[in-house]
C-alpha cells in the first residue's frame, strides 16, 4: 500500500499507510501529528479519488508546499515530497505490504498556538501564497497564479449553519473563522454528540469566493448526494452529517 514517510532534519520519525483518507495536523485527533506550532492544528488532508491520491491544503496560516511549490490541491506522484512547517513527508506510493511505525524521538516541543516560520524563504513564500489564495483559479482547484498585486479580500457575508434537525449545542453557527470543523473534536464548532462520531466529519474553509466544504471522516451528504472531496457551498445547501441536518445560508 502507498505510504508516507515523515522526516525532520533528514530523520525519519514515521512511517504511515496511506488509506482512503488522511489527515495531517497539530491537534492529537489528526493521522499524521506534527507538534510544532509552524504546523495549523488541521493543515492538510490526503484523500483517494479513484486511482489517484490527492493533497489538498485546508487554508494552514503556513501553506502546503510540494517539491518547494505552494500548492492547495496537487495529485500526488511517486517521490513527492511535502513540505509542512519545517518537516517533510516524503510519499512512496510502490512501497508494499504495511508500513513500520518507528517511535517519533525527534519531535519538536509543542510551540502552542501556530506561529509563522521566520525564514527569509518562507516569508517570500507566504507573500506569494497571500496574493495568490484568493484567485478564482485557486479556488477551484487549478495551479496557483501568483499576482503580487493582489489583495486578499475575505468574503463580505458570513456564513451560517442552521439546524433543521438533531442534537445540537445552538440553533444555528456563524461561519466566521478560516476554517470551522463539524465533529466530536472539542476543537470543533459544531459538535457532534454520539460514541461512534467521527472527531473531524467536515471542514468548512472561508476564502474569497466563499465557503468550502471538505471531507474529513464518516459520511456526510449534502442535498442528498454523497460529499466526496472538496464542494463549493452554496446558499440553501443542506448538509447531513454525524445524526443533524443543517442548512447552509449567507447573511450579509
Amino acid at each position: 500500500m502507498p505510504r508516507v514517510i515523515l522526516q525532520f532534519e533528514d530523520q525519519i520519525l514515521k512511517e504511515y499507510v496511506v488509506g482512503p483518507r488522511v489527515t495531517i495536523g497539530r491537534l492529537p485527533d489528526n493521522t499524521v501529528i506534527i507538534d510544532n506550532g509552524a504546523v495549523s492544528g488541521h493543515h492538510a488532508c490526503i484523500f483517494r479519488e479513484g486511482d489517484q491520491f490527492i493533497l489538498e491544503d485546508l487554508y494552514s496560516r503556513n501553506g502546503t508546499y510540494v517539491n518547494e511549490k505552494h500548492v492547495t490541491r496537487h495529485t500526488l506522484q511517486n517521490g513527492d515530497v511535502v513540505l509542512v512547517g519545517k518537516h517533510k513527508l516524503l510519499f512512496d506510493q510502490a512501497a508494499g505490504g504495511e508500513a513500520a511505525v518507528e517511535p517519533a524521538e525527534a519531535t519538536l516541543p509543542n510551540m502552542g498556538d501556530t506561529v509563522y516560520l521566520n525564514t527569509q524563504k518562507h516569508r517570500e513564500l507566504l507573500a506569494k501564497l497571500r496574493a495568490a489564495r484568493w484567485a478564482p483559479e485557486n479556488v477551484a482547484g487549478a495551479p496557483a497564479t501568483v499576482n503580487p498585486v493582489a489583495t486578499p479580500v475575505p468574503p463580505a457575508k458570513v456564513g451560517v449553519l442552521r439546524v433543521l434537525a438533531g442534537r445540537a449545542d445552538r440553533s444555528e453557527y456563524n461561519l466566521e473563522a478560516r476554517t470551522s470543523l463539524i465533529g466530536k473534536s472539542d476543537d470543533a464548532l459544531v459538535r457532534l454528540h454520539g460514541w461512534f462520531k467521527p472527531k473531524v466529519a467536515v471542514a468548512i474553509a472561508r476564502n474569497g469566493e466563499g465557503y468550502v466544504a471538505t471531507l474529513l471522516g464518516g459520511k456526510t451528504l449534502i442535498n442528498s448526494q454523497p460529499l466526496g472531496g472538496r464542494y463549493n457551498l452554496k446558499d440553501g445547501d443542506v448538509l447531513q452529517v454525524g445524526g443533524l441536518t443543517l442548512e447552509f445560508c449567507v447573511r450579509g
